[in-house]
């Protein structure tokens, strides 16, 4: 491969799991046989459910701030009324009522779930953290799942949200979120953009997300990832991701992120992978693509933990850091523009030595 990518990336197998990680593994009997549910609507009932316990559990008690001072909005964005393809997509929007004045910032935010499962409920919590810390606006959307519906259909209702709520940007800046399938969708949303010469968005942030199809021995792999993309092998599995969620039978036909031709232009980009992941290289492949495009990417990589482990077990302490550490990305996001940043303070630093010698 021709692909220089840092080799301390390139893992051929996966790290110890962490002992608090296999603790919680433990605690909760997470590698119990679990009972295969066939039936579409029941596991996405089952995964809403459980979003909805942990969330409330941890909203009455150790993160009751995350309901003051913020209020919530359910919509329905209708793409095609009256059409035979007429459904509604659900929104919430999350924003902040406090005393202090809020940023014209927009966020929004795609949920994970392998296009299978997940609603407006799974990522709640770091909505809300979002809206809280950072003083925007979060529009969470959710889209039509497989295999009721196809990974087009899920496409194109991201992208029927964003286009809706990026036409309200006004002075502010605009960042597109997702994690795990929505951090697929999202990187589509921004190449698409992309391709339209259009300078809509300021910032992407994706959290262990799926950029490929590295299924059936990495053959759909574009070449120069062939030999850096290592994280599709067993040494990756965990309790929390076993399989790959994305094949060639059930991918959207609009290319995926890593499959792109070309990267230059694209906005600033915050990633977070853990490394006990089969989607791994995902993050990390897309992230040095990225570079080698000339974008900005800051990449954070979380040692010893699983495929978005904060969502899963948010009491755990690195969980809360793993959140915290996605903050302070978006934050740098939603900042002016680093090199002018970079530009003004060397030239503040040249006054002060003029200064100095006057």
């Amino acid at each position: 491969s021709n692909f220089k990518m840092d080799p301390n990336l390139i893992l051929k197998k996966a790290p110890p799991l962490h002992q608090a990680w296999l603790a919680h593994e433990e605690a909760f009997n997470l590698l119990a046989a679990k009972p295969v549910i066939t039936d579409p609507n029941v596991s996405q009932k089952l995964y809403s459910e459980t979003c909805k316990a942990v969330n409330a559990e941890l909203l009455a008690d150790r993160d009751k701030y995350l309901t003051e001072h913020i209020a919530t909005l359910e919509m329905k964005l209708e793409p095609n009324p009256g059409s035979a393809n007429a459904h509604s997509i659900p929104i919430r929007k999350y924003f902040p009522i406090s005393s202090s004045p809020v940023t014209k910032n927009i966020v929004v935010y795609f949920h994970g779930g392998g296009l299978y499962v997940g609603d407006l409920d799974s990522e709640d919590l770091t909505c809300r953290r979002i809206c809280k810390a950072l003083n925007c606006t979060v529009y969470s959307s959710s889209y039509r799942k497989m295999p009721q519906f196809t990974a087009d259909d899920a496409l194109s209702d991201a992208l029927c949200t964003f286009k809706e709520v990026a036409s309200h940007k006004k002075e502010g800046k605009l960042v597109v979120i997702g994690s795990s399938s929505g951090g697929q969708l999202a990187g589509q949303i921004s190449q698409h953009y992309r391709t339209l010469k259009s300078d809509l968005i300021d910032g992407v942030l994706l959290r262990g997300p799926v950029t490929c199809n590295s299924t059936e021995g990495g053959k759909y792999l574009p070449d120069r990832f062939k030999d850096v993309h290592t994280s599709m092998s067993k040494a990756f599995h965990t309790s929390l991701l076993s399989g790959a969620a994305l094949n060639n039978e059930n991918r959207t036909t609009t290319v995926l992120p890593l499959e792109a031709d070309d990267l230059s232009g694209m906005p600033r980009h915050w990633i977070q992978v853990s490394t006990n992941d089969i989607y791994y290289s995902d993050g990390v492949c897309y992230a040095e693509a990225l570079r080698e495009a000339g974008v900005e990417v800051n990449l954070d990589v979380v040692e010893g933990w699983p495929h978005t482990f904060w969502l899963k077990a948010p009491y755990l302490e690195r969980a809360v850091q793993a959140e915290s550490d996605m903050i302070e990305g978006l934050r740098q996001l939603l900042e002016c523009d680093v090199q002018k940043v970079k530009v003004v303070q060397a030239e503040e630093k040249l006054m002060s030595v003029l200064s100095d010698r006057l």
